[in-house]
């Protein structure tokens, strides 16, 4: 029996490495993305790699509930048709900037957000609407924009 069950596990061992080989695709065993294939968005030079918001479920979540969030990393809301979205930051513990985006152009910046105090009520939350319509909002530290001399104007690119 013992016998039968290492031999079994060494067939099943072959099968995976003869699929795996065939394919020239190896299941990934990290949580990691390949950096080379991230969403990134290129502002002012700078590479922000960047967390896709593209369907409901993940714009309404958004970044609540982070502890933290990598240096010049983001999130990035995608919507279908420019407007002028409201934000809050219901759920969310770190400061951020939020910059308003049309086609591929910055067309305003929210600095500094702050998250909500405890207790705070939802009603009493701030709600960050852009100047301009967008149908893109980038999510950033707070400080991003000021330290990257992002304004209103700038291009981005995303890829």
């Amino acid at each position: 029996m013992k016998k039968f069950l290492i031999q079994f596990i060494a067939l099943i061992i072959v099968i995976f490495g003869v699929l795996a080989y065939s394919t020239g695709k190896l299941p990934s065993m990290s949580s990691t993305a390949d950096p080379s294939k991230e969403t990134q968005v290129v502002i002012k030079s700078v590479f922000i790699p960047v967390e896709l918001a593209d369907t409901d479920d993940k714009r309404k979540k958004g970044l609540g509930g982070r502890e933290s969030l990598p240096t010049n990393a983001g999130m990035l809301f995608i919507y279908p048709k420019a407007d002028h979205y409201n934000f809050w930051m219901k759920g969310t513990k770190i400061p951020l900037d939020i910059i308003w985006i049309k086609g591929e152009v910055v067309v305003d910046i929210t600095k500094n957000a702050k998250p909500p105090v405890e207790e705070q009520k939802d009603e009493e939350l701030p709600v960050y609407t852009p100047k301009e319509p967008a149908d893109k909002v980038l999510e950033v530290n707070a400080g991003f924009a000021d330290a990257n001399g992002v304004v209103i104007g700038d291009k981005i690119e995303i890829k």
